[in-house]
Order: C-alpha cells, then sequence, then structure tokens
C-alpha cells in the first residue's frame, strides 16, 4: 500500500521511516529512511504503527534545546511503517514519551526512571506513543 502525503512524495507500507511530532501542526511526522526521498519528510499522518523500533536521540540536539530552551527535531522513533492507521487508545495502553528537559532518554510514563532503546510495535494516534 502506498501512502500519498507531504509535497507530491510517497511512502509505502514496510518501508523504513523516522517519525516524530510535529509540533507546529499535531500531526506525527514521517521521514523516509530509504528509497527516492530518503531523509525527506514523504508525510505528516494523524495514526499510524511502527514496527522494529529503535529510538534515537541527539545529544548535540537535546544539549541545543537546553541551551537555548526551545524545542528543535532531535528525537524520533525508528522503524518499519505497519499501518497508517492504529489501535484506539484507551486506558490500558502504555504511553511512551521524552521530554528534553527532564531526561536524555524515551520512557514509560508509567515507569518514568526506565530508558527504552527500542520495542517492537509502537502505535501513533491521538498525539501520544504508545503500546
Amino acid at each position: 500500500m502506498v501512502i500519498n502525503g507531504f509535497k507530491d512524495r510517497t511512502v509505502s507500507i514496510g518501508e523504513k521511516v523516522r517519525v516524530y511530532r510535529n509540533l507546529n501542526n499535531g500531526k506525527w511526522s514521517i521521514r523516509a529512511m530509504t528509497g527516492e526521498y530518503k531523509g525527506k519528510v514523504v508525510a505528516h499522518l494523524d495514526s499510524l504503527t511502527l514496527t522494529d523500533i529503535v529510538f534515537v536521540i541527539s545529544a548535540a540536539g537535546r544539549a541545543r534545546v537546553l541551551r537555548e530552551g526551545r524545542k528543535n527535531v532531535h528525537a524520533f522513533a525508528m522503524g518499519i511503517l505497519a499501518s497508517d492507521g492504529a489501535i484506539p487508545l484507551n486506558s490500558n495502553s502504555n504511553v511512551i514519551t521524552y521530554d528534553p528537559y527532564r531526561s536524555g532518554f524515551f520512557y514509560s510514563v508509567s515507569s518514568t526512571d526506565e530508558a527504552l532503546s527500542d520495542m517492537e510495535k509502537l502505535c501513533f494516534s491521538e498525539g501520544k506513543a504508545y503500546i
């Protein structure tokens, strides 16, 4: 399945992508990691699901946030785009987050001191990432 996205760019289910929360439009920005649009934002989605996730944080980007007090794109989930939808967020969902002012790693809101480096599956919807 091909998703038509940003600036007539496309991304396909099964492609390796980077995902981060776009603070300007409230959606999830999808950056291609392979193919014709490698390194470019290919779509902005309300919801999606990734598999085989690795969390990446740029130490220099985080340092710039702390120094300037202004957010920039320096943290994301990298994985395989599994779908352009997500299972509904509910009270049993375990929310995963990152706050550069709090810590230098992604963590579950139910266990804030445990750093997450990877996971099998992650859903993105309603402005939250969750399992």
